[in-house]
Formats: C-alpha cells, structure tokens, sequence
C-alpha cells in the first residue's frame, strides 16, 4: 500500500470514493457535485490524501488549514475521511491520519479537529480516533427541515 498526497490524475476515483461515502452517509440525498469538489480540491488550503492499493484508490482523508473563526490560533478540519468498506481495519485509516497529521504540523496548526458526519460506525470511529491520542470535545447532530 502507498500513500500521497493526491493531485489532479486521481481526481476521478477521488471523486468516485466521495460519491461511495455519500453514499453510505446519513446525508444521502445530497449528491456530489463534480465542479464543486474539483473547486475545493485545487484551493491552497486544502489537502487530500490518498492510500493505493494496486495503484487503485482505496481511501482520502482531505483537510483544511484556517483559523478558528473567532481567534488568528491556526487549525486543520477534516472534510471528509472515507476507506472502502473491505479496507477498513488496515493500516491505510491511521496512516492517511497521520498523513493529514503531519501536514498540519508543517503548516504550523496547533490543532488538528475531526468530526464524525456520517452516521456510519459513530462508536467505532470515536474509539479510534481516541486510542490515537485524540479527546471528544463535542458531538454532531442533525435535523432533516422539509422532509
């Protein structure tokens, strides 16, 4: 398995891996949008790491660098954190973490902040997230208006 930083030649299965996590994700009406993901894709503040398995793209994690919103303190966000469903449990979530880990430290963050949006595996990824050093702060919740 390899792990880089994704440019434009893996938009396209980027994009495929995006649609699967919408997909899987409490937000499943909303669909992808290709210009908009390509925007967000190529803005200098925003990563997007990738783990290949047989020069196939089997999972991202994508972050972006800002402040917080009422301080100039620096810190990463994730946008979206997805690993097929037969990869999960490999190596590729804690490496594409770490990835995503070290490009906010070299950007100078001081903080790197993860959520969990999907609905997907909620206790399982909290657990995760937490062997690996990091403490929940919060929670998510959603309210579906018009339905």
């Amino acid at each position: 398995m390899i792990f880089e930083k994704l440019g434009n030649n893996r938009f396209n299965e980027f994009f495929e891996l995006v649609t699967k996590m919408v997909a899987e994700a409490e937000f499943c009406e909303a669909v992808p949008e290709v210009n908009k993901i390509k925007k967000m894709f190529n803005m200098p503040n925003i990563a997007v790491f990738g783990a290949i398995e047989d020069d196939k793209l089997i999972g991202f994690i994508s972050g972006i660098y800002n402040e917080y919103f009422f301080s100039s303190k620096k810190r990463v966000s994730d946008l979206g954190f997805y690993v097929l469903p037969e990869y999960r449990g490999t190596r590729a979530s804690i490496r594409l973490l770490k990835d995503l880990e070290k490009w906010a430290l070299d950007l100078g963050s001081k903080d790197l902040c993860l959520g969990q949006t999907t609905a997907v595996n909620i206790e399982k990824t909290q657990k995760f997230y937490e062997r690996l050093g990091y403490k929940t702060v919060g929670f998510n919740t959603v309210k579906h208006l018009g339905i």
